[in-house]
């Protein structure tokens, strides 16, 4: 292990701008440092809103604000969704008992505040934002905190600091657009408590002290009475001003807004973030002295599966290259990292470089490898915030300053050029480790071009590495990577309990008369450009597949279905519907309005700490079902599912194995998985006609699709013959018995 040697608050003395920023942390951390690192507070016991006796209306004049209304919400709720015009951190100063306990009790908060703010609260914004994405900064602030309450009255801004890193808090800063010229001004707030429970309110009120001393009013509103629908409302118009959904109204997150530069700090004049304020960021993490980086290692609450020793042990007898081909949910980022670790250990100098397809995912190998003691740089998005350090991490390496270091990058910025250049300058392939998650997104015709030669350690994973209509690009990426090396499937995983089991209901929904009329169309035009479907397509008939498929996945008849079978009685616990995208607002209007059953979207529109936050309550049953759409094919899992409703299907095999195994995840209480998919098949009268029909062939396609899914998932069901049941006469009729 090494250190970066020296007392933290000494260091912070020898910095030359002797700034607010750094004052205020020199003052914080010569109180603190010495003390204990932080413990949590035993949880404070919360009751309903739905028992807490809030007025209908409250004034300055008449109510206390703080101890009436703000306190006592505060003490009781599970989130805390804000939307002000204006915002200071006094307001957490005033309202601290509240907050302390919304804190301790594991409370999560929203502000949607317009960018008019004090230059003390945005560089306390400023460095919880950046803790969040630094391991090494954000153990400096927590272990400099002893005592939370405590904090909160002596040290406002750092407290407010610590519960953004803490992920307590999430700002957005919000601008008018369009049509709307001037400020953000708006004035609401909604909490919620752990059984669903929601009050909100709306008013002249801003949240600063001058808001606690000045004549205001709010208004209240509950979801459990007569004002239920304005609560609904402003929940909605909520979502969609977070959700940067409104043409209004745009949001950005701190980073774009220093970017962007829209900030108006609060001074003797207007002006915009300056960027030396970050430069004290990046000291604070050089000088953090007493802080121990350690080697990477794997963590001691880690007992490698057989398996996945086994996997490790065959990638080192080929010579540290190989492509394993394990289930979805089975632990490949663990077993990857392991033989990193492994691989370490022999060479005693390595560096790193994970490559997967999405942000989402870079973001997950972050935590995961933190928690094995790397302390990777995140390359991804704006060259902005990656280059310096990417720079400086490969200089290091280099030089031989550093013995070990990792880089987890997107596939997207892999293929520019500029981390490739970077790495090329300093000539370190050689002392390269590459991971590839879900590898076969590198069989790309863009990725194999730039995927360097010199790299002697390749380790791909995916459950699928198989691509699908593309022998030549799986060739050219097995050449690569190695071959398959070892297969851990989904029957294995299920068999040995590392999977859930379930139970597969496959139910024909019939195509209206229009969409089977365009399916014909569109299958005659897909015949004619691609009459062998054994060989790889062209990309002008991959175009027409794709339509072909989404006009099966958003049949009216699916949202039919839903709105006769799914009743508002039965409990939809832990339920998750994937829906197309063209019926994906019907069916979530209808499950949640019509149905009133309590429900939440989950799609690419939330970013990782969103659906983490969604997935606790849904664990929790405060949300009992969610709508999905394009989030489960690689990445997203959501262990909690125990029914899941398909209305939207694929026909591409990988596709629907990743979807099937994200929901088999284990989780505590489940016991047994739900699958119901819904079969699109062609009007009643075309399924009887026999081959003297004119489009007889198109209804074999239709049925030739699907039925080679309902095989793949009904033959490891646990109802697999009563699954195909209802199939039999249909595929028989076809000729499709034998496929």
């Amino acid at each position: 292990m090494s250190r970066i040697g020296g007392s933290l608050s000494w260091e912070l003395r020898k910095l030359e701008n002797g700034s607010r920023i750094n004052n205020r942390i020199v003052n914080f951390f010569d109180l603190c440092l010495s003390k204990e690192h932080f413990k949590k507070v035993g949880s404070n016991s919360t009751m309903s809103l739905a028992n807490l006796n809030i007025p209908i209306a409250l004034n300055t004049s008449k109510n206390n604000l703080v101890e009436n209304f703000f306190v006592p919400l505060l003490q009781n709720s599970a989130l805390y969704d804000r939307g002000v015009g204006y915002f200071s951190s006094g307001w957490i100063k005033e309202t601290f008992e509240g907050m302390f306990y919304f804190a301790v009790n594991g409370g999560k908060a929203r502000w949607i505040t317009s960018p008019i703010l004090s230059k003390e609260d945005w560089d306390a914004l400023v460095i919880g934002n950046e803790a969040k994405g630094d391991g090494i900064l954000k153990k400096a602030l927590e272990t400099a905190i002893d005592d939370l309450s405590n904090s909160l009255e002596k040290e406002t801004l750092l407290a407010l600091s610590w519960m953004i890193a803490d992920g307590i808090i999430q700002f957005k800063l919000a601008k008018p657009r369009n049509k709307l010229t001037s400020e953000f001004h708006a004035k609401v707030g909604i909490f919620t408590d752990l059984d669903g429970n929601s009050i909100s309110f709306d008013g002249s009120y801003n949240d600063s002290i001058n808001g606690l001393h000045n004549f205001e009013s709010i208004k209240v509103f509950r979801s459990w009475d007569s004002t239920a629908e304005y609560v609904k409302h402003e929940k909605e118009l909520f979502e969609q001003i977070w959700n940067n959904e409104d043409p209004n109204i745009q949001v950005f997150s701190i980073p774009d807004a220093i970017e962007q530069q829209i900030l108006n700090l609060r001074d003797d004049i207007e002006r915009p973030y300056p960027k030396p304020e970050w430069l004290k960021l990046k000291a604070v993490r050089e000088y953090a002295g007493e802080i121990i980086i350690p080697t990477p290692h794997k963590p001691e609450n880690i007992k490698l599966r057989g398996y996945q020793e086994e996997a490790i042990r065959c990638w080192f007898n080929n010579q540290y290259k190989g492509v394993l081909e394990m289930a979805t949910g089975t632990g490949k980022t663990i077993t990857a990292l392991s033989a990193a670790v492994h691989l370490l250990e022999k060479e005693s100098r390595l560096f790193t470089i994970i490559v997967c397809p999405y942000i989402h995912l870079a973001q997950q190998w972050m935590g995961e490898a933190e928690n094995f003691g790397y302390r990777p740089v995140l390359v991804a998005e704006s060259r902005k915030r990656w280059l310096e350090s990417a720079y400086k991490l490969v200089r290091d390496f280099r030089a031989d300053s550093i013995t070990h270091a990792s880089l987890i990058t997107t596939n997207a910025s892999f293929l520019s050029s500029d981390l490739r250049d970077i790495i090329g300058e300093y000539d370190i392939w050689e002392n390269v480790l590459m991971i590839a998650d879900e590898v076969h997104h590198c069989g790309s015709q863009e990725m194999l071009k730039v995927l360097p030669e010199k790299i002697p350690y390749r380790l791909g994973l995916s459950a699928t590495p198989i691509r699908g209509y593309d022998e030549t690009g799986t060739e050219r990426l097995l050449d690569y990577f190695g071959e398959i090396i070892y297969q851990f499937d989904l029957e294995q995983a299920i068999a040995q309990g590392f999977l859930t089991p379930y139970c597969y209901y496959p139910t024909p929904v019939h195509l209206t008369d229009d969409e089977f009329d365009e399916f014909i169309i569109l299958t005659r035009k897909l015949t004619r450009m691609h009459p062998d479907p054994e060989k790889p397509m062209s990309e002008d008939a991959l175009k027409i597949a794709i339509k072909r498929a989404r006009v099966l996945n958003n049949s009216q008849s699916k949202v039919d279905w839903i709105r006769k079978n799914i009743e508002s009685s039965n409990d939809y616990s832990y339920t998750l519907f994937y829906v197309g995208d063209q019926i994906f607002d019907d069916v979530r209007k209808l499950i949640g309005f019509e149905k009133r059953i309590p429900i939440h979207e989950f799609t690419h529109r939330q970013s990782l700490s969103e659906r983490k936050n969604l997935i606790d309550n849904f664990a929790k049953g405060i949300i009992q079902a969610f709508v999905a759409m394009k989030c489960l094919d690689e990445g997203v899992d959501v262990p909690p599912t125990r029914t899941a409703y398909f209305l939207a299907s694929s026909s591409v095999s990988r596709e629907f194995i990743q979807r099937r195994g994200r929901i088999l995840r284990n989780y505590p209480g489940k016991q047994l998985a739900n699958v119901y998919d819904l079969i699109s098949v062609p009007p009643a009268e075309y399924l009887y006609r026999g081959k003297s029909d004119e489009n007889y062939k198109a209804v074999r396609s239709a049925i030739r699709r699907e039925y080679l899914r309902i095989k793949e998932f009904a033959s490891l069901a646990e109802n697999k013959h009563q699954a195909l049941g209802k199939f039999l006469n249909i595929i028989n009729e076809f000729d499709l018995l034998d496929i």
